[in-house]
């Protein structure tokens, strides 16, 4: 249509008669034939009955071919008689205010052709793959979903595609939107404009597929199979990757296809007589804050950033169980609760218990912390050998559930992964690999879960550890307030309250009292200037001093607890304190007690933080980051731990009069931080008022 939009003016405005007719007939009738093949090409695709897995249905594709060919034609004589016509050749000699007609005409044109030409290589590729993607596609087989005859097809038809986007750029330069008559409607020209805009983007993508094609094939094992170690994270258990990592198997997966898999509890290869990790320390970074001996896989995840976290894994399970693997993927229970949406509940036969998303994670406390689930796996599950007796539903839940995902339709699998992009967002499911190029790609795209280093703006990185020997972080609440100053030259001095809400609402397994070691990681050049609330070691009241007062036992009101439950209670056994049974007293708090980082590029402040199990707990920073840290306009990144839900109150000001000075009135936020959020400000026009944008204060 909008060929014939554009050819009616010129063609209609010169009285050749017949002649004239007869070109503007066929022209109007080859347009719309080759327009209306293309519609039938998207409503082979579209419908009520559309799916994803369509694209690959033969039927419809054989279809799609027919209409791509028949519109190629089509738009081939458009081309030719637009070249070779007469009458066009006499609009562009004589009448010159219709060139850029033709013009547009003859590139539009083209344009059909090379879609159409696109849309003929796109179907013959999807045709020789149809037949391999149909029913179960990751079910392991004899035949291997992904060959690398597959890959050099990718390849192939990318190479042949490539030059037809070129053209299509090229031709799209060749006519201006101004050029199209008023018959073309706003959105016509709206989607043409959209269309022009994504070309460059679409060509860069596909690039970037064409050179990751041989990076997929090592992910998918295509040459040779891999193996990567699976680890679950219990954010019961709060560490600093996302939960305690006690569970683990290996994930099997040779030509795109996925063999049965299983978990297995770490405890029976480092708690048993000859333990490998006898002795052993933690890495020198960690030393002086890990307290338990006998390091291992199971403590590994002592960086939040995940990278170096899982190069320790790596090593440990090597060592410890002597099987090289390719990589390590970590998760959260909220991964497999996304993954329950799409493929609905497990019925756990024997067990008679349905897990669904929404009762997922209590179903795996039920069984692994409570004595009546504990019981339940002695009876239903007794010559269960390969993991300890209080995970052996989980095992046995882990090895239904990946079945179930192995054996998924094409449409359940894709939005599966789906999710699981999303889930790499929120690092509640983390990944990383040996393969270098896979790898940066993870950290190009933002989903490789690492510590930010970045100098071009400000960060926070709130980092918790439980390290309680308990399950007690399922009711602990994070809440961070921090209030951000900025100076005159765009310094940032920092005022954070990190309060930490015990409310024992249920039962927990292991210890009572919360043994929370914190770190804030910041800018590199950021300047320490006060803090509170970190334990000091220094003993205060309790256990074989004297009793703690009944309220208010520190003087600034840091520690919040019901009158007399100040007591800490007892402490798991660790390397200075073996005996786990004594009471140990209150310590005093006062400033963080570790500077020193262990991350390359920030800055971090440190310390234990100790909260009775049914208080609450406020800890204190304050420190300042020079403008040299991050460019104008000031923003500042957040990142969040996961396994966690903080919630953030934040707000950052000028100094009283600084709104004109850096033509910002500043910002705030209040919410539950889901993902790492980045908080740019907004840069007012030069001339505005700024002043009544400000938040109120004093002075402005």
């Amino acid at each position: 249509m909008l060929l014939v939009s554009i050819l009616v003016p010129a063609i209609m405005a010169i009285d050749y008669g017949v002649g004239a007719y007869t070109t503007y007939t066929a022209l109007r009738d080859e347009a719309n034939d080759g327009l209306q093949h293309l519609l039938n090409v998207k409503t082979v695709f579209t419908g009520s009955n559309a799916h994803l897995t369509g694209f690959l249905d033969k039927g419809k594709l054989q279809r799609a071919q027919k209409e791509f060919s028949a519109a190629h034609q089509d738009f081939q004589q458009v081309e030719y008689t637009l070249d070779h016509s007469t009458v066009i050749a006499n609009v562009v000699q004589y009448l010159p205010q219709y060139r850029s007609q033709i013009t547009t005409a003859q590139a539009i044109g083209r344009i059909g052709i090379d879609v159409t030409n696109i849309g003929q290589e796109l179907v013959h590729a999807a045709l020789i793959l149809a037949p391999t993607f149909r029913g179960p596609l990751l079910n392991a087989t004899d035949k291997p979903l992904i060959t690398p005859d597959m890959l050099v097809l990718a390849r192939t038809t990318i190479d042949r595609i490539l030059p037809f986007l070129s053209d299509i750029q090229t031709q799209s330069r060749m006519f201006s939107l101004d050029a199209l008559p008023a018959s073309v409607s706003a959105h016509q020209r709206a989607q043409l404009a959209q269309l022009m805009q994504m070309l460059p983007q679409a060509q860069t993508d596909l690039v970037q597929v064409r050179d990751l094609l041989d990076a997929f094939g090592w992910m998918l094992g295509v040459n040779e199979p891999r193996k990567f170690l699976v680890q679950t994270m219990d954010r019961g258990e709060l560490r600093p990757t996302g939960g305690f990592t006690g569970q683990y198997g290996e994930l099997s997966i040779n030509g795109g296809r996925v063999a049965p898999f299983s978990l297995r509890d770490i405890s029976l290869v480092e708690y048993v007589d000859n333990s490998p990790t006898l002795g052993l320390l933690a890495p020198p970074q960690y030393r002086s804050w890990w307290p338990f001996a006998n390091w291992g896989l199971r403590d590994s995840n002592l960086s939040a950033d995940f990278p170096t976290s899982a190069q320790i894994a790596l090593s440990k399970y090597r060592s410890e169980v002597g099987h090289p693997v390719d990589g390590v993927i970590m998760f959260t229970p909220f991964l497999v609760e996304h993954v329950l949406q799409v493929i609905g509940p497990i019925l756990v036969p024997g067990y008679n218990d349905t897990i669904t998303a929404q009762n997922i994670e209590e179903r795996l406390h039920y069984y692994q912390q409570d004595n009546a689930g504990l019981a339940k796996q002695v009876v239903y599950q007794p010559d269960d050998k390969a993991t300890s007796s209080r995970k052996r539903f989980t095992s046995l839940l882990a090895h239904m559930l990946l079945d179930r995902v192995r054996h998924a339709p094409p449409d359940e699998i894709i939005a599966i992964a789906q999710q699981m992009l999303h889930d790499l967002k929120t690092k509640d499911l983390q990944i990383y690999v040996t393969n270098p190029q896979l790898e940066a790609l993870l950290v190009h795209y933002g989903d490789a879960a690492q510590v930010d280093r970045s100098t071009t703006h400000d960060g926070l990185y709130v980092v918790q550890a439980n390290i309680s020997a308990s399950k007690a972080s399922q009711y602990v609440r994070t809440i961070m307030h921090d209030t951000v100053t900025l100076n005159a030259d765009g310094g940032a001095t920092h005022l954070m309250q990190l309060r930490l809400v015990y409310n024992q609402v249920g039962p927990v397994y292991g210890y009572d009292t919360y043994h929370d070691y914190v770190r804030v990681y910041v800018p590199p050049t950021s300047k320490f200037l006060w803090g509170d609330g970190f334990d000091t070691g220094t003993p205060l009241c309790g256990a074989l001093l004297a009793a703690c007062p009944q309220s208010d036992v520190y003087p600034k009101h840091e520690l919040q607890c019901t009158a007399g439950q100040y007591q800490p209670g007892a402490a798991a056994p660790s390397i200075s304190d073996e005996d786990g049974g004594h009471w140990h007293p209150l310590d005093t708090v006062g400033p963080p007690t570790n500077f020193r980082s262990d991350e390359a590029g920030r800055a971090m402040f440190g310390g234990w933080v100790v909260v009775p199990k049914n208080c609450t707990m406020t800890v204190t920073l304050s420190w300042y980051v020079p403008p040299t840290g991050h460019t104008a306009p000031y923003s500042l990144l957040v990142q969040r731990q996961a396994g966690t839900f903080p919630e953030l109150d934040l707000t950052i000001l000028p100094t009283p009069g600084n709104c004109g000075v850096l033509k910002t009135a500043g910002q705030y936020f209040d919410g539950i931080l889901n993902e790492d959020t980045s908080f740019a400000l907004k840069t007012v026009q030069a001339g505005a008022d700024v002043r009544s944008g400000c938040y109120p204060q004093p002075g402005v």
